[in-house]
């Protein structure tokens, strides 16, 4: 397989869209023809070759069609949106819409993230190895159908409204997240292990946020169940469940919804119940 590697060359004042860079369309092209390639910017276009050093390599050892960007910063936007397979790692920080929409592959990203974050993510993996900022995971403005499926890891802090809309899928935080994560949530998973602001689960009907963190204020429409040790979270029947480690104060709601069904999960360690 190919490993496809673009160096910025310059710095970039006016953001670049990089949508159509994905590894599976750039392994069937030549080097002449991914250098003829224009991207967005503004409301011009510049080319590959006018935006960065490109080198490709033929290596045995990789088994996916893969792309390499150097240097990048958050003037460079859409990289891996829509994907369909292969890998994306982004050394820099990466602009909006990073993953977003993406179907299957991989996308990492060894610095911070702008907001949007895998937008509506159907599946496949993002890994922001830095912070990002707000509506990771979230849907598009005025939707109602979030992310759908695949697995977002933030290994820093987010900002808010992070799974809005979510249906499927899982999102891992390992740092802080400002407010209302899981906003709308209508299924899959959210797991924040540092501290939360606070409106977690605002309106949510179905789905789970575990907590392992404090959180600074929980919402009042949620109602108390108990305290569970290790639980195995279940988000439909036919689910086999997945298990958590620790001691939890379980809650369900959001009670401002008709017979809601969404699990808030916080860690005992790092709450009481008059939070």
């Amino acid at each position: 397989m190919k490993e496809i590697v673009f160096t910025v060359k310059k710095d970039i004042d006016v953001p670049v869209e990089l949508d159509s860079l994905l590894p599976v369309k750039l392994q069937e092209m030549s080097a002449e023809e991914i250098k003829k390639i224009e991207l967005p910017q503004g409301n011009k276009k510049i080319s590959v070759e006018e935006l960065f050093n490109l080198n490709i390599e033929e290596n045995d050892a990789i088994i996916t069609p893969k792309v390499t960007i150097n240097g990048s910063s958050m003037k460079l936007k859409r990289i891996g949106e829509k994907m369909e397979g292969g890998e994306i790692v982004v050394n820099g920080d990466a602009g909006m819409y990073v993953g977003a929409e993406m179907k299957s592959g991989k996308v990492t990203v060894n610095g911070n993230a702008e907001c949007w974050v895998a937008q509506n993510l159907k599946g496949g993996e993002v890994i922001i190895n830095g912070d990002a900022k707000d509506y990771v995971g979230s849907a598009y403005r005025g939707d109602w159908r979030g992310m759908s499926g695949g697995k977002i890891t933030i290994n820093g802090n987010v900002g808010t409204e992070i799974g809005e809309y979510m249906k499927k899928g899982l999102i891992i935080v390992n740092g802080n997240c400002k407010i209302m994560p899981g906003v709308h949530q209508n299924g899959g998973i959210i797991m924040i292990n540092g501290e939360v602001e606070g409106r977690a689960g605002g309106e949510m009907l179905k789905g789970a946020i575990v907590i392992n963190g404090p959180l600074k204020s929980k919402l009042p429409s949620f109602e108390y169940e108990g305290i569970v040790e290790d639980p195995v979270i279940k988000l439909t029947k036919k689910d086999e469940g997945t298990p958590v480690k620790g001691t939890y104060y379980k809650y369900i709601g959001d009670f401002v919804n008709n017979k809601p069904k969404g699990q808030l999960y916080l860690s005992v360690e790092h709450n009481d119940l008059t939070c």
